[in-house]
């Protein structure tokens, strides 16, 4: 991904995609209610405690480390037959937030097509963002091996 602006203010959005041998209801939920489990514990507040991620379909979005939650996003749309949008603030503050926008189709050789978009980059957040640009990558790599 390049890390070129766009032609507004923000910068280009990180596109990354996957296809994986299940429905898209099925990637849906090992996308979401799964994350915990195949989200990597080296991008977390403390790897060493990392148990799961927590999703509240109608709010916060949270790192688990025992006893402790990091809030890094809140829900925006949740559709189980095919979309998952989040803000997104992991890495940057809460008042710089991008938009995490995964959606799950269908695949044509069958299994499903998922398609991640992390936009709302703006001026000032082109280090984070470039760590997400390779990070999406190895994620999705990691979520296809798990719901496979």
């Amino acid at each position: 991904m390049s890390p070129a602006p766009d032609s507004d203010a923000g910068l280009a959005p990180i596109v990354a995609e996957v296809t994986v041998p299940v429905t898209p209801t099925e990637a849906f939920v090992g996308f979401t209610a799964q994350m915990g489990e195949w989200w990597d514990p080296m991008l977390t507040p403390d790897p060493a405690t990392f148990s799961n991620i927590a999703i509240d379909p109608n709010g916060p979005v949270a790192m688990v480390h025992g006893d402790e939650e990091y809030v890094w996003g809140r829900v925006m749309e949740w559709d189980p037959i095919g979309r998952y949008t989040q803000e997104f603030w992991l890495g940057h503050p809460e008042d710089e937030a991008s938009v995490l926008d995964v959606r799950f189709t269908e695949a044509d050789a069958g299994g499903s097509h998922v398609r991640l978009v992390h936009s709302g980059w703006i001026p000032g957040t082109e280090e984070v963002r470039a760590t997400y640009s390779t990070h999406w990558d190895d994620l999705l790599a990691r979520y296809a091996a798990h719901v496979a």
